[in-house]
């Protein structure tokens, strides 16, 4: 069976995330920044009226060699959108799903939770990053239930 990905960049990495999960792709977004909230919440995004976290992955997957300012990939994970603030966009990338090959069982944390797999390409590997454990931190960074669609919006 065939799956689709998106391809995008944080710092050396090639990650991906599912395809059929992809809202939009956007350039230079400003959010809001939320006092107290981890280093990997940039800050709550404003898209058309519907609020949703975004999420510095050079933060989240602690990779040093990145800013993460250029560009949001735009999610609908299960019931949550979630945006994934990264350096570049590549393409949407098709794999036969059996070619998935697991991430090694010394990852620990959130590292762990936020690795599927990786497939490989013809110079190097497409890490392919479980979206709903991102989102689930990304809601939920401190384990404390909040919703963002319970915050007011001013416009």
């Amino acid at each position: 069976m065939q799956r689709s990905f998106l391809a995008f960049n944080v710092g050396t990495y090639s990650l991906g995330v599912p395809a059929e999960e992809l809202i939009e792709v956007n350039r230079n977004l400003s959010c809001t920044k939320v006092p107290g909230s981890p280093k990997m919440i940039r800050g709550i995004l404003n898209l058309r009226g519907l609020l949703m976290p975004a999420v510095d992955m050079s933060a989240y997957l602690d990779i040093p060699d990145s800013a993460c300012e250029s560009f949001s990939i735009i999610l609908k994970v299960q019931e949550n959108n979630i945006a994934l603030m990264v350096d570049s966009i590549g393409d949407i990338m098709a794999f036969d799903a059996q070619e998935l090959v697991l991430p090694p069982t010394h990852l620990s944390g959130q590292f762990q939770e936020a690795i599927q797999g990786a497939f490989k390409l013809s110079n190097g590997l497409l890490i392919i990053l479980d979206t709903a454990a991102i989102s689930r931190n990304a809601q939920n960074p401190h384990g404390i239930v909040a919703s963002l669609q319970s915050l007011p919006v001013s416009l």
